[in-house]
């Protein structure tokens, strides 16, 4: 069984899992600590170490409150419908007192470093009501259910429904006015506008705020005056912001200290993982005072377009993060960790001219930046990450954000000093006097007045974090290196899409039936899919230097995006990279490209020292934000009359995050309640459909053809309704997961052999029983009975490079069909080609 923390009944796989968790729960390291107090001090009392609760404060809510869930179960009762009020003490946060870690050894996971005692990093200061336990006793003082402002669960669940089904205000108004459920459902609201008055009753999240820049340019209008803008920036208090994300108490995975994570004794060979395991927070945390907390702040940004077809309506989302919250909780949409401060104007700047309009553009964006994050630089916060970094930086689009390279010298593998901000606003400074120093043309700078200038602890060109969305998927894979291995087949490119149409399909392989060369717009998911088989596609099409040098980039993709790195792993991707320029100049050789100072690819030399500083790359990966764009921009945009849409998208928006914090605060009060999981799936989940959609298509049709059935029932082709797992006979052996009714369960061998293209079944079955030792009381014949299964579910062990989740691989074989013609159309012919590699299950090869 595995080891679980005896104060919150968290399951971890081990000891150092253990200590792992009290590090980073503040409750259970304060439990922790109160004990250890009791046991080793026989002169205290073992209620000393509790406190007396404090008022309220004002100062950011500790995650002891947020994340406190020991509810009783008669908290609320129900009574001839209504929900009533029993006594009910909120969860109490822990007493202030931090627990002490030493440095431990573990066989397993290797040697663990806590951060210096003495400097009480992320000490609790005071205690305070989170926002639920305010509203919980709120609703105990006014004799309400916990479902108020509605009259009953149900009431509540329909107002759900209706502020997240994407239902217009028009015909919300019909669907209440309608007679069964004016009559039936009977709510308390009869109408739209009644409807949206509760929902405005709810708790909701930071206030939205307009600020109004008013912009005269150089151009005159018909009265010879200059030409104004008015352009409205609708935003709201990053603090409050962090804030609320802090008070989630849906977030238990948060750390407030940093430590240090090592592979070996004597600390040689250090792991990489989470933002709070890199040498960045370590440093900052020291140089700040004793007892403070750090709220690492990531900034992401990047327009997007709202409409499809038509139009040219654009939006500017900024996204703020917090590094507090671990990086698989930030990743997942769903999980609402990334909250929006603001939009951004987009403008065309016609009123300036055209001359102008790129300087005016690039410190309008800086103005509102400055403006958005005001009173972030009052709180102390440090660190961003923003998807514009040329526009960040105050650099040509030409220059590298982190060093100050030449826009000539970026595809060297020589160093070059890195940008240092002191230097760049001094630089800056002179150059807005008319100085014109040469180290502005040195730094190839823009003369922008930053908005990053007086941030505490910023260093903003160490800020900008990998991406490995449009630097890597999108970038050196797919802008470079299959165009120029495309280019490489001597300009044969039907021979790649021949190739890639003739791949055999799988289950975990994405089938470009037309191709590649005919698609202009790729999404993240199909460059990761190409990356899986494109090196395969190349053996014989082209130079084996040229299969050599993709080789190698794909080698560095893939270190690029482990979860958990090491100095080792970090020394085989710095060689990756090492290896990759060393076998780049076959691109040159054969004229295909004259030179690689391209910054998709030479910001890949960064990659490594932003590990150290700042945690593995994935947890700063933009494929998040450019989801968030779907709901928080385009969903919001839809829902508005498309006129004056920014201060409509705030208030839908609003309307959205009142829902979703008032099921929280439910499934926090109520024993037993769980909110219905909105739709914005995990990206995981929708790869995952993308990746089966085409095997799909070919395979289903011929599989349920009737002529092609043998002696099959008619619901047993359906293998997915129930299945059934195997369990580990030892724990280093994989499971594996079967339908309970198999595909073909009365098939003989002679018509396995035929059909499924396996003569040497018998001759195998012989070999594999003799192997075990294994007599069989009737010899198998060619008219012996078997079941065939579909397809098999085989468990992987988990490996901390590539993720935390339970990972299958998912094998599937279905008879060979020929092509033939159906009343739905042409279907191609298919055969499942399962690939075994001497993989156990329950001692069986």
């Amino acid at each position: 069984m595995d080891p679980a923390c005896k104060y919150c009944g968290a399951s971890v796989r081990t000891t150092q899992g253990i200590r792992s968790h009290l590090a980073q729960s503040r409750a259970c390291r304060q439990q922790h600590f109160e004990e250890f107090v009791a046991h080793s001090d026989s002169d205290t009392d073992s209620d000393s170490s509790q406190t007396d609760a404090e008022p309220d404060s004002a100062s950011l809510p500790d995650e002891t409150g947020a994340t406190g869930h020991s509810v009783q179960e008669d908290e609320f009762q129900l009574s001839d419908g209504k929900d009533t009020y029993q006594e009910f003490d909120p969860p109490q946060p822990a007493s202030p007192e931090r627990a002490t870690m030493e440095e431990v050894e573990d066989e397993d996971d290797g040697w663990f470093q806590s951060f210096p005692p003495e400097k009480a990093a992320g000490a609790i200061l005071e205690k305070c009501k989170t926002q639920f336990e305010r509203l919980c006793e709120e609703q105990k003082k006014g004799g309400h259910a916990p479902w108020a402002p509605f009259e009953s669960q149900e009431e509540w669940e329909l107002a759900r429904w209706l502020i997240t089904s994407g239902l217009s205000q028009t015909k919300t108004d019909k669907f209440l006015k309608l007679k069964t459920v004016h009559e039936g459902i009977n709510p308390a609201f009869h109408n739209n506008r009644a409807f949206l008055q509760r929902i405005d009753t709810l708790p909701e999240g930071p206030k939205w705020e307009c600020h109004p820049f008013k912009l005269m340019g150089d151009e005159l209008d018909a009265d010879a005056k200059p030409k104004i803008e008015v352009l409205e920036m609708w935003c709201r208090d990053p603090v409050e912001c962090v804030k609320e994300l802090l008070g989630n108490p849906a977030f238990t995975a948060q750390c407030y200290e940093p430590y240090r994570v090592f592979k070996n004794a004597d600390h040689t060979n250090r792991e990489y993982n989470e933002m709070w395991t890199g040498n960045w927070w370590w440093t900052i945390q020291e140089l700040l005072p004793k007892g403070s907390t750090l709220a690492p702040i990531i900034l992401a940004s990047d327009k997007t377009q709202l409409t499809r077809f038509s139009g040219d309506k654009q939006a500017w989302p900024v996204y703020l993060i917090v590094g507090n919250i671990d990086k698989q909780t930030r990743r997942a949409p769903s999980s609402r960790a990334t909250i929006l401060i603001g939009y951004i104007p987009v403008s065309k700047f016609e009123i300036f001219s055209k001359k102008q309009r790129s300087g005016v553009s690039h410190q309008f964006f800086h103005d509102c930046m400055s403006s958005m994050l005001k009173s972030l630089k009052a709180a102390g916060s440090a660190g961003m990450e923003m998807d514009c970094a040329c526009l960040v930086c105050c650099c040509m689009e030409n220059s590298c954000p982190g060093c100050s390279c030449g826009p000539k010298e970026r595809g060297d593998t020589s160093d070059a000093p890195v940008r240092d901000p002191v230097e760049t606003l001094a630089a800056l400074s002179m150059q807005s006097r008319g100085e014109y120093p040469t180290e502005f043309v040195d730094q190839n700078l823009r003369p922008i007045n930053p908005f990053w200038a007086d941030f505490p602890h910023c260093n903003i060109f160490a800020c900008i974090t990998p991406d490995l969305l449009h630097e890597l998927h999108n970038g050196a894979f797919g802008d470079h290196m299959v165009k120029w291995a495309t280019e490489a087949t001597g300009g044969q490119a039907d021979e790649i899409d021949q190739r890639f149409r003739a791949m055999t399909p799988h289950p975990t392989l994405r089938h470009f039936k037309k191709g590649i060369s005919m698609t202009s717009q790729w999404t993240g998911t199909e460059r990761k899919n190409m990356e899986k088989v494109f090196l395969g596609v190349l053996v014989h099409a082209t130079d084996p230097a040229v299969q050599l040098a993709v080789r190698r980039m794909l080698d560095f993709v893939y270190y690029a995006h482990f979860e958990t790195h090491c100095d080792e792993s970090l020394a085989q991707q710095d060689a990756a990279w090492s290896a990759f320029h060393a076998s780049k100049d076959i691109f040159i050789k054969l004229g295909i490209c004259k030179h690689f100072n391209i910054n998709k690819i030479h910001k890949l030399k960064h990659y490594i020292d932003s590990i150290r500083s700042r945690g593995t790359a994935d947890g700063f990966n933009t494929e998040g934000s450019e989801h968030l764009h779907i709901d928080l921009a385009k969903a919001s945009y839809n829902a508005s009359n498309k006129r004056g849409y920014t201060r409509q998208m705030t208030v839908w928006l609003r309307w959205q995050e009142a829902i979703y914090k008032f099921g929280t605060y439910l499934q926090w009060a109520v024993p037993g309640y769980s909110a219905p999981v909105e739709s914005r799936d995990d990206t995981e989940a929708e790869e995952e459909k993308e990746e089966k959609l085409d095997l799909a298509e070919e395979q289903e049709e011929a599989q349920l053809d009737p002529s092609s059935a043998v002696d099959v029932p008619e619901d047993s082709d359906d293998e997915d309704d129930e299945v059934e797992e195997m369990p580990r006979s030892q724990p280093s052996l994989p499971s594996f997961t079967l339908a309970k009714k198999p595909g073909f369960p009365t098939l003989t061998a002679e018509t396995i052999a035929a059909d499924f293209h396996a003569p040497d079944l018998l001759d195998k079955i012989a070999s594999f029983l003799e192997s075990k030792y294994i007599v069989p009381r009737l010899e198998p014949a060619t008219n012996t009975i078997f079941p065939v299964y579909k397809r098999v579910s085989i468990s992987l062990p988990l490996i901390p490079e590539v993720g935390s989740r339970d990972v299958y691989n998912k094998i599937r074989a279905v008879k060979g069909e020929p092509s033939k013609l159906t009343a739905k159309g042409h279907n191609l012919g298919v055969m499942g080609t399962p690939l075994l590699m001497g993989f156990l299950l329950h001692g069986s090869v």
